[in-house]
């Protein structure tokens, strides 16, 4: 029989890892009890019939000493006077501490015991960044930070690196990172390559092999930054969705679109950063090269290489328009069909094929290993069910599945077993150095 998690199992867990961290100051088992216990039972509340969302930061704002180095780098507001840590707060304060502009700071006494003290503002680049719409991460605040993301969901992060998270009953301590290493890696890898043909045609120049690398190396990049970023706003419409990225699609019996769409601007988004991007490096080459010869720059490439910059900008705006554009697809019932190029061939699509596979394989790793835990699909929703159903015909098929919860999970067929991998790393995390080895997000 599984066991049932709790927040205390949550504040053991996280307790352990702070203990071996770098962290200078480190927090009771019995604080992470209050924190985590607390904020569980916050989560169960509602307000205005919605769920509570809101970032507790756990900051000692009486000995911390920070000095703003940017505008935009988040700062300590206190309240007049400290607020008792309790659910009753909590729900009333988390309308005022929407997680995308605020946190809460929260911090204990010589007694344990927890207040809110006041909030920190300029959430907004640390919530950009974790979701790909920043580039540079921004300054960190406080110890580790808490977020209330569902009912019974609650996400510890020490920085950039996410600790662990209890899902409701399940404690959640590992992140495939099945982007980057095994099967689902490797699929769109091979699938999303353009040939070196296809790369002079849309650069318009002659290219040598290790240009096709270095180009292919590029787009995969962004194939898989564009997927994560269409399940993160999946996730944050909370009402779950599907997508399904297939090779060399065909309308079949198996699949039943109700809209049908061709949809490229994804696809163009990332070949012209592509080539944005690699005109501006030339630039930058010609600018050094004049400036080691002492030359001086002619004003017409200082203009060309100014509008560069705007073109890049541009570029990258236009992938942002375009992923949130196809993530509002998913509105509708049905998944929506994708190539492997990220091309839209429709959505409201349906699964009509009946072939369930008899159990499917739960990994824990992004490269599925030996202990692999069987489960009967009848445990997942119909949307699992039916992605199981099309990827155990159809191989050369990824699935991605969001449940109304927010959990997001992989589907693969792999040497005939329907591999399932729950809890994968979407977010833009980093590795924090303050913790001795890598938690919670192994390949």
């Amino acid at each position: 029989m599984s066991k049932n998690y709790t927040p205390n199992d949550l504040a053991n867990f996280v307790f352990r890892e702070l203990a071996r961290s770098k962290t200078s100051k480190k927090p009771s088992k019995s604080i992470l009890e209050q924190l985590f216990n607390t904020l569980y039972y916050t989560s169960l509340q509602t307000e205005e019939g919605q769920f509570i969302k809101v970032t507790i930061t756990l900051y000692d704002h009486l000995s911390a000493h920070k000095t703003v180095t940017h505008n935009d780098d988040w700062k300590f507001f206190p309240f007049g006077t400290p607020m008792e840590f309790s659910v009753k707060n909590l729900v009333k304060l988390s309308k005022a501490a929407d997680p995308w502009s605020s946190s809460l700071s929260v911090y204990y006494n010589e007694n344990e015991q927890l207040f809110i003290h006041g909030m920190i503002d300029q959430a907004v680049h640390y919530q950009n960044f974790l979701n790909y719409e920043r580039d540079n991460e921004p300054l960190y605040p406080g110890m580790i930070q808490t977020m209330i993301n569902g009912i019974g969901i609650l996400n510890v992060m020490l920085e950039y690196q996410p600790l662990a998270a209890l899902n409701q009953n399940y404690l959640v301590r590992h992140y495939p990172n099945v982007f980057e290493y095994g099967p689902v890696s490797d699929f769109i890898v091979s699938s999303s390559a353009y040939s070196k043909k296809e790369l002079e045609k849309a650069m318009k120049e002659k290219l040598d092999e290790t240009d096709v690398e270095v180009f292919n190396d590029f787009i995969f990049e962004y194939v898989i930054q564009s997927i994560s970023r269409i399940l993160l706003k999946i996730k944050n419409y909370h009402h779950g969705g599907a997508i399904l990225i297939t090779k060399d699609f065909k309308p079949s019996t198996d699949l039943n679109i109700k809209y049908k769409l061709e949809y490229n601007r994804i696809q163009t988004a990332v070949m012209n950063i592509l080539s944005t991007v690699m005109d501006s490096e030339a630039l930058e080459k010609v600018i050094k090269s004049l400036k080691r010869r002492g030359e001086d720059m002619p004003i017409e490439l200082h203009e060309e290489y100014d509008l560069s910059e705007i073109d890049i900008e541009d570029s990258f705006n236009e992938l942002s328009g375009a992923v949130r554009f196809v993530s509002s697809l998913t509105c509708v019932d049905g998944l929506v069909l994708l190539s492997p190029q990220m091309v839209v061939h429709g959505f409201g699509a349906v699964i009509s094929e009946k072939g369930h596979p008899d159990v499917v394989y739960i990994s824990n790793a992004s490269k599925p290993a030996n202990k692999l835990v069987k489960m009967a699909p009848s445990h997942f929703g119909t949307r699992h069910q039916s992605m199981f159903s099309y990827c155990l015909k159809h191989p050369e098929s990824l699935g991605f599945v969001v449940s109304q919860d927010g959990e997001i999970r992989a589907i693969k067929n792999v040497n005939g077993k329907i591999i399932v991998w729950e809890n994968i790393k979407v977010y833009q995390f980093l590795k924090s150095n303050k913790l001795a080895k890598v938690v919670g997000w192994k390949p």
